[in-house]
Formats: C-alpha cells, structure tokens, sequence
C-alpha cells in the first residue's frame, strides 16, 4: 500500500517540513499539524472501507486524510480540512496539502456537477482536496 509521502509507519504521519510555495496573506501565522489518533477511531465508524485514514488538527482547522477509492476505484489520496464556524483560509487550505502530501503530488479541489453537490449545516466549511493524475 502506498503511504503518506514520508510516513515512517502505518500509524503517525511525518509532516514534509519543506516552504511552502506561493505568497502568504501578512496576518498568516502557520500552527503546527497535531495528528489526533482518537479522532481517526472515531471516523472509522462514521467512514466505511479498509483503507489508510489519518486526522489531524491545525489550529482551528480539522483535517482528515484517506487513502482511499476514487471513482476509477483505484486508491488515491484524499484530504479534508474544515473549520467549525469559518471557511479555512487559502493558506491553511495550501499549508495542509503540501505538509501532509509533500511536495511532488498533483492535488485538485473538485466542485461537483450540481446534483451531486452536498451542502448540509454539518459540511458547510468542509473543503475536499484529491490526489489527480500526473
């Protein structure tokens, strides 16, 4: 099974401590990423299927990271970051992506054709980012 892009093993993700690329707003200040493993039990009953599932927390931010099916069926990676109250920030969006998949994946923010969009009170400040082809 491929692995987060520098896990050391099945349970604790490294975070890639490479800079981040692109400009940051003045008032970004970057928090550390936490891994949370309560919370990936927690997930596991909510988040059907057998495969790699991390979650982490970045300040404020909750993210969740899946290798996981896509719609081909093969695994790709498969990152969620969310806030409570608030959408998350472009730069804790960016932060996120490429600590927690390094920095050589292609990764894509999918808005769905309109039926299949979801947008429920619970997954209102949720962003969905997914591992695409080279």
């Amino acid at each position: 099974m491929s692995r987060v892009p520098g896990t050391y093993d099945s349970r604790r993700a490294k975070i890639w401590p490479g800079p981040i690329p692109g400009t940051h707003e003045p008032s970004f200040t970057e928090q550390p990423i936490v891994e949370q493993f309560d919370l990936v039990e927690q997930a596991r009953d909510l988040i059907p299927g057998d495969f790699e599932l991390h979650a982490f927390t970045m300040g404020e931010c909750r993210i969740m990271l899946g290798h996981e099916p896509f719609d081909s069926g093969e695994l790709r990676w498969h990152m969620t970051i969310s806030c409570l109250d608030r959408h998350p920030t472009w730069d804790e969006i960016k932060t996120a992506r490429y600590r927690l998949l390094g920095p050589d994946l292609n990764a894509a923010m999918f808005l769905p054709p309109a039926a299949e969009y979801v947008n429920v009170p619970q997954q209102d400040h949720v962003f969905q980012v997914w591992e695409v082809g080279s």
